[in-house]
């Protein structure tokens, strides 16, 4: 079997998804969806074609290598977005031709079934009280919430007010929710250091499940320093592209749980690599999963194979939350039930992509733009 064609789409508001063709007729999909980067995404999967027309879609690790090693200048969002479309829709192709589900692929189901968490919003501690009390009734088990929703509709950010809105929020869901649900207080990489150790202190007594993103990624060193000074669990990894991004993290033992994002950090093969090497420093994966349908399916089947998971994230646990406009492109959804999701079922990701709907949603495509955020004096801050 041979790669003879590729095709593109990108789609409003920013995805972007992947086919593969071969000389057999069997093709696999993938995703290099990546916020606000669409357009580079797109550029990059132009420039890896020359690399794949021709190989063999079976060697998967080899194919891998070749569009990572291959290339002088490597690395970063939107190569490993391009790397991480291929890798799935590769992986999605071989268990199509196999007839087995891409799980096996990855030495077969590690669980019976796979905890999940959902997401919940609002401008008010007390909307966003209401909002988890419903989910948390619904049978979902961990909830993952951030405040200062009401700064991003102003586009400013202040450290100390940032603060205080995560631990008014924190309370009054742990008040909603009592002490059977675990939480997750997302940051969104905003705080510097010594707010984030002031929210890590001040948050022990809610007893959340992780502290998420409290930093910047940028200086690995910082995440230790932190650690240091609370004993709530760290979680980071969502903006790291490969094994090598959490590398430091890893060997200083600085975090708890390691976040990679499958869309991002080099598919199924990296993600299978980065728990492994995780599992090494006795910390545990929750993968990120924000993006489309696709990476959505390939996150459960390798959750369902990874041995030190922890949890995924899935928007789908609140249909509140879930963008209804995914489900038009796809069919295919892992069954979700009381707080876990069962395993995939069907050939390759398990997912049937309708290309019309995606020719549909490429036409509305508009170039997005980031959202700017600043603090009170006007200076930048982090979105």
């Amino acid at each position: 079997m041979k790669i003879t064609a590729i095709k593109t789409w990108l789609t409003a508001p920013t995805g972007v998804y992947l086919k593969i063709m071969t000389d057999e007729g069997v093709c696999g999909f993938g995703e290099a969806t990546i916020p606000y980067f669409p357009q580079s995404a797109l550029g990059m999967l132009k420039d890896l074609e020359g690399y794949l027309i021709g190989e063999d879609p079976f060697r998967i690790e080899y194919l891998w290598q070749s569009l990572f090693r291959d290339l002088f200048m490597r690395g970063g969002p939107t190569h490993m977005a391009a790397i991480s479309c291929v890798d799935m829709a590769l992986y999605d192709l071989k268990g199509k031709a196999l007839g087995l589900p891409v799980y096996e692929l990855l030495g077969g189901l590690a669980r019976d079934k796979v905890r999940l968490y959902g997401h919940v919003a609002a401008k008010t501690a007390s909307e966003i009280a209401k909002k988890a009390g419903a989910l948390a009734a619904t049978g979902c088990t961990m909830i993952r919430f951030r405040a200062f929703h009401d700064m991003d509709a102003r586009r400013e950010f202040d450290f100390a007010a940032g603060v205080a809105q995560q631990l008014e929020y924190l309370a009054a869901i742990r008040e909603a929710v009592g002490d059977g649900t675990d939480l997750i207080l997302e940051c969104h990489g905003r705080y510097d250091l010594p707010w984030a150790v002031k929210l890590a202190q001040e948050a022990v007594k809610y007893n959340i499940f992780f502290l998420e993103d409290p930093l910047r990624q940028e200086n690995p060193a910082m995440m230790k320093a932190l650690r240091a000074q609370t004993p709530v669990p760290i979680a980071t990894g969502e903006r790291c592209h490969s094994r090598w991004d959490f590398r430091e993290l890893f060997e200083s033992n600085s975090i708890d749980y390691a976040r990679p994002d499958v869309c991002h950090c080099g598919g199924i093969t990296e993600m299978m690599k980065i728990a492994s090497y995780a599992q090494t420093y006795g910390i545990s994966v929750v993968p990120h999963n924000t993006q489309g349908p696709l990476a959505m399916a390939a996150i459960m089947h390798a959750s369902f194979a990874i041995d030190n998971l922890a949890v995924v994230e899935a928007a789908f646990c609140n249909p509140e939350s879930y963008d209804a406009r995914k489900e038009k492109l796809v069919d295919g959804w892992p069954a979700y039930q009381a707080g876990y999701s069962l395993p995939p079922k069907g050939p390759g990701l398990g997912v049937t992509v309708y290309e019309d709907a995606l020719d549909a949603a490429q036409a509305g495509f508009r170039p997005p733009k980031q959202p700017r955020l600043r603090a009170y004096d006007g200076s930048v801050r982090d979105w």
